[in-house]
């Protein structure tokens, strides 16, 4: 098999073009002790390479209305090559009583428009999904 400069380019450049950010606003959903619970998602680039700061907020659902409302900030690692995201709870925001911080286990789809994973560190959480709101719409 022969390979040209040009596919041989294109070859080395397919993987840095499947790479995806994953900074900026996701919505969508965890499920925990309490149940389904509304998950609103906030991802920034942090100082390091590789590494994230996020703001989680959460709150209740139609189908879950009594969830109360709060909010903490998260610090992690995302690798885009992977796709893999990892946060873990850093401090309140905004604490319910009765409540604690819970860490993110997941990875972006191919499309981008995706975070999806389970919830780890407690065994009465098991998973979440996020979506770009642009996806949300029609």
């Amino acid at each position: 098999m022969r390979f040209t400069i040009a596919a041989f380019a294109i070859a080395m450049l397919a993987p840095a073009a499947r790479a995806q950010d994953i900074t900026g606003d996701w919505t969508g959903k965890y499920i925990c002790a309490q149940g389904v619970t509304a998950l609103s998602l906030t991802i920034q680039k942090a100082n390091a390479p590789g590494a994230v700061v996020a703001t989680f907020a959460f709150g209740p659902l139609p189908e879950n209305p009594d969830v109360p409302e709060g909010a903490y900030r998260m610090r992690g690692k995302y690798d885009p090559m992977s796709r893999r995201l990892e946060l873990s709870g850093e401090r309140w925001i905004n604490q319910p009583s009765g409540y604690v911080m819970v860490g993110l286990d997941g990875a972006m789809n191919s499309t981008g428009q995706k975070i999806a994973g389970h919830v780890p560190g407690l065994f009465t959480c098991t998973d979440f999904e996020v979506w770009r709101p642009a996806q949300l719409v029609g």
